[in-house]
């Protein structure tokens, strides 16, 4: 168990480490963040953190990292997922959630297009890689695996080999997901947690809802473990909301 002091210190590396893409320092902190005690102090709590697990030290850094556990924990205590009405909607801007009703609120000539839609209007607005389909494994569509090359942690050979695996095996990858591993509407899976070996160095948040044909569809966000949690599981809830609205 740990304090809210280290809680709070916790969620400013998280936060700090998702804008910056770098580690974090207990200097940076106490300079950025407003806290009532000094570095030395926040140095002793980060110290403490790292070993009940929640951060890592690069050994190229002075600063931390949040680990795996961190990032659970973030989600665990700061989201609220499919709790009530429209809790989708304080992730989201009003213009963004203007223009996702607008979007899937068309006639789409047939299911072929909207999922190319939810891809593609999905990608653009978490810019990250997402994939959209339909849950028996039938017809599935990625957008947005350019998002990704910015991102400093695909500068790794390795992490950028096991996405290049992953898109070349998409399709089976998806096929049985949900008979084995998605029990839920909307799930989140950090780095180890992921079901999909091939990118269990990211992060893979997914919802599924109702297509218009009847049939079950997924929409799937995948990026660095650092990304804005907040704005993406509000982007998968609202997407899958809305699409089922319209049964």
């Amino acid at each position: 168990m740990i304090s809210q002091r280290q809680k709070d210190i916790l969620w400013a590396v998280i936060e700090e480490h998702t804008r910056l893409a770098e580690p974090v320092s207990s200097k940076s902190l106490s300079q950025k963040r407003g806290f009532d005690i000094g570095a030395p102090m926040i140095r002793k709590e980060m110290n403490q953190l790292e070993k009940e697990g929640y951060l890592a030290s690069p050994h190229t850094s002075a600063g931390r990292i949040p680990t795996d556990k961190a990032y659970r924990l973030y989600i665990q205590e700061n989201m609220v997922v499919k709790s009530t009405p429209n809790t989708a909607l304080t992730g989201l801007t009003q213009k963004e959630t203007e223009k996702v009703k607008e979007s899937l609120k068309k006639n789409w000539p047939d299911e072929q297009s909207l999922l190319k839609e939810i891809s593609k209007l999905t990608s653009e607005l978490s810019k990250e890689l997402s994939v959209a389909g339909t849950v028996d494994g039938g017809n599935t569509y990625s957008f947005g695996f350019s998002n990704l090359f910015d991102e400093p942690e695909f500068k790794s050979f390795e992490n950028m080999n096991q996405l290049m695996s992953f898109m070349d095996n998409m399709d089976k990858c998806f096929e049985s997901l949900w008979d084995k591993f998605l029990n839920e509407d909307l799930q989140v899976f950090i780095g180890s947690e992921n079901p999909i070996k091939e990118i269990n160095e990211f992060t893979l948040i997914t919802g599924k809802y109702q297509l218009p044909e009847g049939e079950e569809g997924f929409v799937s966000i995948i990026g660095p473990k650092r990304m804005n949690y907040k704005r993406n599981v509000a982007l998968v809830e609202y997407i899958s909301e809305l699409l089922n609205q319209k049964h």
